[in-house]
């Protein structure tokens, strides 16, 4: 897992990302603040409720900034980039079908920070389903997100799909925050992805970002949450943190539900890891969660290489049942377990576990160079409390 995760972006998926859809241009932008799209609608009319376009893409292009686009209930085609704020809404589940696209809907740059999508049915991209790329302060709330990262299984998968040696390719996830801060990621319904939800950081931090009271299930791939440090500039050469160059940090994962995830894989419920030497994943605040039948473990830390950062991570009042149930074989731990924290180089230090409950489960902590302080916890059915080596 961990070291799938340590796979930079590749050019590919640079490119993809750099090429932004480049939306048909036509008559002046819609003078109001509220367009439609319907399947009913045509791409030649105003996008007005009394005369909707027929595709999203089209009424992005139109849109001013900050309005609202109103989609009704339909099937859409994917593959539209939002690069402006506006506020993509969902009315009775409208379908957005990614399919022969690589993503089904970007928020890309800062000039989409303050956007949000929301209601929608984001289904069958070949890599994410929703991507938000270096932008600030958006929200992606009760959508489903289900059937993306279709690339994994294509002969010659490219991109975030492509294998890095043994090592397979994840697509991205269903949902995916790469060097974004202040987003908010609420209550959608994540699954049936390669994995469900990732935080990464290839060109800047990511940081303050809130993922919560999401349902994350039956990612069979990979983790159900991902947080990986993929930057080599979180840490300068020497070991000092570097905030502004790199880094996963200051992140809220909160009452959220991740269950089954990773089972023809290698995923845990809620990962925190980091890749290369000089990355890191640190300080970040897991809490509330209801964690269960994951392949890692439900709460999951690693690191495999010098000069990295994985420290300082809290786990809060979270409930974590029969995880790493494929075993963990990085760590070398076969049992089932719970909370996993493990270094195969540097000491993690820092890392708290307050007020969780540990069930069904050989070890409820277990660690391996990596120090864990506990307070507060409780223990059902859990053969050894914890074990810390």
């Amino acid at each position: 897992m961990s070291k799938r995760r340590g796979a930079f972006a590749s050019a590919s998926l640079v490119a993809a990302v750099g090429a932004v859809l480049v939306l048909a241009g036509g008559e002046a932008a819609a003078s109001t603040s509220t367009l439609w799209v319907s399947p009913s609608g045509s791409d030649g009319n105003a996008c007005t409720h009394a005369k909707p376009c027929r595709t999203i893409g089209r009424a992005v292009s139109v849109a001013p900034v900050g309005a609202t686009i109103m989609v009704t209930r339909g099937v859409y085609k994917g593959g539209v980039t939002i690069a402006k704020r506006l506020h993509l809404v969902g009315t009775a589940w409208p379908t957005v079908n990614a399919s022969g696209a690589t993503n089904g809907i970007v928020l890309a740059g800062s000039g989409a920070s303050g956007s949000s999508i929301s209601g929608l049915r984001v289904v069958n991209a070949s890599q994410e389903g929703i991507l938000a790329i270096q932008t600030s302060w958006v929200t992606i709330r009760g959508n489903v997100v289900a059937h993306n990262d279709q690339g994994m299984f294509a002969a010659k998968p490219t991109g975030e799909c492509a294998p890095q040696g043994q090592v397979p390719g994840d697509c991205g996830e269903g949902i995916h925050l790469m060097t974004v801060n202040h987003a908010r990621v609420l209550s959608n319904q994540v699954t049936a992805n390669a994995g469900g939800i990732l935080a990464t950081d290839e060109f800047g931090p990511t940081f303050g970002n809130v993922i919560g009271w999401n349902h994350i299930w039956a990612n069979a791939y990979d983790c159900g949450i991902t947080m990986p440090g993929h930057s080599p500039f979180a840490l300068s050469s020497t070991g000092v943190l570097q905030p502004t160059m790199g880094g996963v940090y200051d992140n809220l994962v909160t009452h959220n539900v991740v269950t089954g995830n990773g089972l023809k894989g290698e995923g845990a419920g809620i990962l925190i890891a980091a890749a290369a030497p000089g990355s890191g994943s640190y300080g970040n605040v897991i809490s509330w969660n209801a964690v269960s039948g994951n392949n890692l473990a439900g709460i999951t830390v690693h690191s495999h290489a010098p000069n990295q950062d994985v420290n300082g991570n809290r786990f809060i009042g979270n409930v974590l049942s029969h995880n790493n149930l494929g075993g963990d074989p990085d760590a070398g731990l076969m049992r089932t377990a719970d909370l996993v924290v493990f270094s195969a180089v540097a000491p993690i230090t820092g890392t708290v576990a307050r007020g969780n409950t540990f069930t069904n489960a050989f070890f409820g902590v277990w660690s391996l160079n990596g120090h864990v302080s506990l307070a507060g916890n409780t223990y059902h059915n859990v053969r050894y409390r914890a074990h810390q080596g």
